[in-house]
């Protein structure tokens, strides 16, 4: 196997390790919660603690990835996760919870920006749709594995045990990570000051951010990524609930969720193909955003026909990460893009604390999901307007964005 190969067996175990370690709560929340005796808020916010530290560290990690390279960067990401892990595991109280949690979230923010570096500097110019339909494919697989094998390990040893499992899967990934040898080395120009040696990671981060700042297409693209996960993200919080209420048992209603990631997880490797093959990725994010606005309006305002909707928003889903994640390497210089994938993640988190709570709230005052579903839809839209400004944007590069 070589080196190309091996890269993208290791950081799509990456993003496995990263999907699990995020979905270690959901599965044994309710005897988490009855056993420590914490509020429902509490519990929730041990999820949104995971997201919270990306939107401080991801342009730092970016920076780091730059200069250190994804080895070193991945290893300590990784350290930091199963250290986080094992506090929550072993956690007497909900701020000691808490913090394990926010731990956890900084070498998950790393352990992504440091992967998607480490791969699409291996296939730059190269098959690098097909790469991330792969690569993006991890994270879903990381959940789908949660939900259906930590609920069953609950059942049988308790809610730390699943914890004690996330920590175990990061120990492996750092060993990969130490006896790995085949990331691409990320030594340049750039991350050198006039006599030849390497700048400090500070002046290197301020240095990435004054080039950076004028790169519209790349802010553009963080827009529709913060916009579709928070359509996302949304959707996967309150969807159980809305089928439910919509007269579904609790595991069909489950079953119907589950699906809006398990066809992307299924469809990501074939949409990276298609990519690969066709080009011109920003005509991806405009019909990918406008199909799926009208599949959350769809489900929002539909008395039948779920089982369909669910399996149509989980294949047009897969576009959005593929080709968004694709888009970056295409955007920006090789000794940038650490820089890039962190200015990606700053906006995922973003969506991840902005989506579920603005629909949680629109929900609460007015009892009805429909508003929910049309604002997701919004989300999406706006998903949309971004890659069709991006479009415009790139019609004055000499170079348009393709493969």
């Amino acid at each position: 196997m070589n080196d190309r190969k091996k890269n993208l067996f290791v950081t799509f175990f990456a993003m496995f390790t990263f999907g699990m370690v995020m979905q270690s709560i959901p599965p044994v929340l309710v005897a988490l919660i009855k056993e420590m005796g914490i509020s429902h808020a509490q519990g929730g916010s041990l999820m949104s603690l995971y997201a919270l530290p990306g939107i401080i560290f991801s342009l730092p990690g970016g920076a780091l990835a730059d200069h250190y390279g994804p080895r070193k960067v991945g290893m300590a990401s990784l350290l930091l996760m199963l250290t986080g892990s094992m506090i929550v595991a072993v956690g007497p109280s909900f701020p000691v919870l808490a913090a394990g949690r926010a731990l956890a979230g900084i070498g998950g923010t790393t352990i992504v920006i440091a992967s998607a570096q480490a791969l699409s500097r291996q296939f730059f110019n190269d098959k690098i749709g097909a790469a991330m339909g792969i690569f993006n494919a991890g994270v879903p697989a990381g959940t789908v594995f949660a939900h259906n094998v930590f609920s069953r390990v609950l059942v049988t040893w308790g809610w730390r045990m699943p914890l004690f499992f996330a920590a175990f899967a990061c120990l492996v990934m750092l060993i990969v990570f130490w006896r790995f040898s085949g990331f691409p080395q990320t030594e340049s120009e750039s991350s050198m000051d006039k006599e030849g040696r390497k700048k400090l990671p500070r002046l290197f981060l301020l240095e990435g951010l004054k080039n950076i700042r004028g790169q519209l297409s790349v802010w553009l693209v963080a827009v529709a990524w913060m916009s579709f996960i928070a359509a996302r993200i949304a959707s996967l919080t309150f969807a159980p609930d809305y089928f439910a209420s919509s007269g579904y048992s609790i595991t069909y209603a489950g079953f119907l969720t589950s699906l809006f990631t398990m066809a992307s997880l299924i469809i990501s490797p074939t949409i990276g193909h298609l990519l690969d093959r066709t080009g011109k990725l920003e005509n991806y994010l405009i019909f990918g955003g406008m199909m799926l606005a009208a599949l959350y309006f769809s489900v929002g305002t539909a008395s039948e026909g779920h089982l369909f909707l669910a399996i149509s928003i989980g294949v047009v889903a897969a576009i959005m990460p593929v080709s968004i994640f694709s888009l970056v390497p295409k955007l920006l210089p090789r000794e940038k893009m650490g820089l890039g994938y962190g200015i990606l993640r700053i906006c995922e988190n973003t969506g991840i604390l902005v989506g579920p709570l603005l629909v949680g709230l629109i929900y609460d005052l007015s009892s009805d999901y429909f508003y929910g579903f049309l604002f997701m839809s919004l989300f999406v839209l706006a998903a949309a307007g971004s890659g069709l400004l991006l479009k415009l944007q790139l019609r004055g590069r000499s170079t348009p964005c393709n493969m």
